[in-house]
């Protein structure tokens, strides 16, 4: 029997009380109404159900739901909790998932194995074709055509890099991205509006005797989803989702589902001698019916007219059943080299990463895409893009790079004065104005409406560089994210941009913030920038410094030129009493020694080292200022011992944004670094000013903690009780603060803090400061069981480490 001969694989089911669990099609339903499951949820799901009515273990639980991550059995807890919302469930009289003490988890509801049903509502994608098509005479003859397809899907194994580069986004990305377009505002993000229809563009199947013209089924896919985009009034979802989803289980109209579209469309290419046979049909997500088909039959060197043939039939069959006249020409910007179209995505895939290596690794790419067609304008904006991501990835002055690297974008608009990709990648990178990388951006969308990459980098520009009367709130690029999730919906990067985002303006609180960045890595467990924000997430938020460690040295493993991540794991391991350690990882680049200068020295109590730091010009404080820990009270100590106000009050206004109006400028990057400003106006006579920002510090910490934790504000209230002469409710706060989780840096406040000084010999900060060293040295103790699980590297002299242990 033949590959294409084989049967399609049958699907697990179960009943699970209500419920039915279908393994394969990734559904549960009740009454046959679909109960819409992230992914983590739906495998804790199905877990519990494959060892029913047994009970799984936490640690069992975590290593087959999570693994490869380092979790926490609080994170199966909140995880189980989510799958109980879900299901209606209630923990005190379960119907479903029932806690055992100690112990885990298992299933209470009857579980039993269910017949497959062989007919389904909607049918796969793949069977979709093969249903005859009454003739569509407003489309042509070639309409008529039917498409013979094998039930059996037969995809073209690509080579190791797409296995590599694409295989990440594979096995986690179902049961997330509804979700996530629904995060922003509580409501879906509509596909159909009346202003347009939305459309994907799924991988074909390669149908050749060939194995190595499987490049063909690749190729042909993306260049009709690129010429699509261009078509108004067609939304069409990016490659990097399309592309990403395992559709082979799925029906039609879960697909549409997944990937937010009205239409999809399929095919495969066969290629015999210099002849090419492309099948193609259009399919309606919502009825899951096919709306078009057809085959074409062209020579090899055809192949770019074929993909105008394609794709001008398909918009007309999409604009004719939308009810729209048809579509005009459209601008196109591509490769007229398949070997080089095919280069360029390969680049485009890696830079699509985030990381200094990946960015890295894609410029022989888009070189490769140059090579074989000088004139493709697209490949020298990406050459570009990849640069200049690599060096700002290492936190390298761009100045300089942007005029080494600027010919690459005027060479490709002068090749194509419409390139899209030329102005979203000047915009993302250039040094103009504001004014004129907006407008950038808005041609790169007018231009390249399907490019997530590009939304999103507009969505950030618009929060972080745009001027705003509040720092919190910005509609315009709210509304552009969802765009770029509507248009990318598997997009890990525009996915954690929310995620980061719903933090930041108040929306979540801390804990849903930890679990919306979580989803993220359900997504793609590789994606660094959600790795590295889920570790700070478990430091800052829940203390729990071992299990932060072990997620920031699997980032750094994976990018280890970001200063950004490394300075987290300095701050981590300091807290975990570690110096040798937090030296070790900041001395893994260049110059991290210097730029970590200003945490080691406050760890060591050297306020002068520090306060000159915090004073320089290191671009490790100047850029980040959510990122510089003790920044600000550096300069407030050294202002205290020395004297010299003038100096540290300029910098904390000027780096911090500290106006004359402190209700306008009070913000969760900058409240803190306020009332340390207040200390030193009222030490320098500044009285006035001093108390109206203490007293506007106090209110929006008040005002703020409901949602977004306790992490810093209640350790910010005890300093000001403390001020006002309150010692009993100010040690209280101080306890409190400690038992929320709020240990980042506690080591300064027990030895080093002026404010605490007078207390330090008093029992009850006494007894407070060893429950702290307490928790730390349990902390510590799980650091050294994950390193002999080789799951946390030993850094520095296992000697020293072991002789550093017992400072506190």
């Amino acid at each position: 029997m033949t590959s294409t001969d084989q049967p399609e694989p049958r699907s697990e089911v179960y009943l699970v009380g209500d419920l039915r669990v279908d393994v394969g099609q990734q559904r549960v339903l009740r009454a046959d109404r679909d109960i819409d499951l992230p992914n983590l949820s739906f495998r804790l799901l199905v877990t519990l159900v494959q060892v029913a009515p047994n009970v799984l273990s936490n640690e069992l639980l975590m290593s087959r739901v999570w693994p490869g991550l380092i979790v926490s059995p609080e994170t199966v807890n909140k995880r189980v909790k989510l799958l109980r919302d879900a299901l209606g469930d209630d923990a005190q009289e379960p119907r479903y998932i029932a806690g055992v003490r100690s112990r885990g988890y298992r299933l209470v509801a009857s579980v039993s194995r269910a017949e497959v049903q062989t007919a389904v509502a909607v049918l796969p994608l793949a069977a979709v074709a093969n249903q005859a098509l009454p003739v569509d005479k407003a489309l042509g003859p070639a309409a008529t055509d039917t498409v013979p397809m094998s039930t059996a899907r037969r995809r073209y194994k690509a080579p190791l890099f797409w296995g590599v580069a694409l295989a990440l986004f594979l096995a986690l990305a179902i049961g997330v991205g509804m979700r996530y377009r629904s995060s922003l505002t509580g409501t879906p993000v509509s596909s159909g509006a009346s202003s347009s229809r939305t459309v994907a563009v799924l991988p074909f199947d390669s149908i050749s005797p060939e194995p190595s013209d499987g490049y063909l089924a690749q190729g042909v896919p993306e260049m009709i989803l690129n010429r699509l985009s261009h078509v108004e009034g067609l939304a069409v979802i990016a490659r990097t989702s399309s592309f990403a989803l395992s559709t082979s289980t799925m029906d039609s109209r879960e697909i549409g589902r997944r990937l937010n579209s009205d239409y999809l469309v399929g095919g495969s290419v066969q290629r015999e001698g210099d002849r090419l046979r492309v099948n193609v049909h259009l399919v309606d997500a919502a009825t899951g019916l096919m709306a078009w088909s057809s085959r074409f039959d062209r020579s090899l060197y055809d192949i770019f007219a074929l993909e105008d043939e394609i794709s001008d039939q398909l918009a007309d069959a999409i604009a004719l059943r939308a009810g729209r006249a048809k579509p005009g020409a459209v601008v196109k910007e591509r490769s007229h080299d398949v070997e080089a179209y095919l280069a360029f995505l390969k680049g485009r895939t890696l830079l699509g990463r985030f990381t200094v290596p990946e960015s890295e690794a894609a410029v022989p790419y888009f070189e490769k895409a140059i090579r074989l067609d000088p004139q493709f304008a697209a490949a020298y904006a990406s050459l570009y893009d990849a640069h200049m991501q690599a060096a700002d990835g290492r936190n390298q002055d761009l100045v300089p790079l942007r005029e080494r690297y600027r010919p690459l974008i005027e060479q490709a608009l002068s090749i194509d004065p419409r390139s899209g990709a030329a102005y979203f990648a000047r915009a993302m990178w250039g040094s103009a104005d504001l004014n004129a990388r907006e407008a950038d951006f808005r041609r790169g969308i007018a231009l390249d409406a399907s490019n997530g990459r590009g939304l999103t980098a507009y969505a950030v520009f618009l929060k972080n560089d745009k001027p705003r009367q509040n720092w919190d709130e910005c509609d315009e690029c709210q509304r552009m994210l969802r765009r770029a999730l509507q248009i990318d919906p598997m997009s890990p990067s525009a996915h954690f941009r929310a995620a980061v985002w719903a933090t930041e303006s108040g929306v979540s609180k801390t804990e849903v913030a930890e679990r919306s960045v979580l989803d993220v890595l359900e997504l793609d467990p590789n994606f660094v920038p959600a790795l590295d924000r889920y570790g700070k997430y478990r430091w800052l938020f829940d203390g729990k410094f071992a299990e932060a460690i072990a997620l920031e040295e699997h980032a750094i493993a994976l990018d280890p030129d970001d200063p950004w991540i490394r300075q987290k794991a300095v701050a981590i391991y300091l807290d975990l009493g570690d110096e040798i350690a937090a030296r070790d990882v900041a001395a893994g680049i260049p110059s991290g020694i210097e730029k970590a200068k200003l945490l080691l020295a406050m760890y060591r109590g050297d306020w002068r080292a520090a306060g000159m730091a915090a004073m320089g010009e290191s671009p490790w404080n100047a850029n980040n200022v959510f990122d510089d820990w003790q920044a600000g009270e550096a300069l407030r100590d050294y202002a205290i011992r020395t004297g010299e106000w003038e100096r540290p009050i300029r910098v904390l206004n000027e780096k911090y944004k500290l106006s004359k109006n402190p209700q306008a400028s009070l913000s969760l990057n900058n409240f803190r670094q306020a009332l340390y400003l207040s200390q030193l106006l009222a030490a320098s006579g500044q009285t006035v000013r001093a108390l109206e920002l203490r007293h506007a510090v106090a209110a929006w910490n008040d005002a703020h903690e409901a949602t977004l934790g306790s992490v810093y504000a209640r350790r910010l209230r005890a300093a000001m009780l403390l001020a006002d002469g309150d010692h009993d409710a100010a040690l209280a706060e101080l306890a409190a603060s400690f038992r929320s989780g709020d240990y980042e840096t506690w080591w300064y406040t027990l030895r080093y803090d002026p404010v605490w000084a007078p207390l330090r010999d008093d029992p009850l900060f006494k007894a407070i400061a060893e429950n702290v060293r307490h928790y730390v040295d349990g902390q510590r103790a799980e650091l050294e069981n994950l390193r002999r699980k080789g799951l946390v590297p030993w850094r520095g002299s296992t000697a020293a480490t072991t002789a550093a242990r017992g400072v506190h």
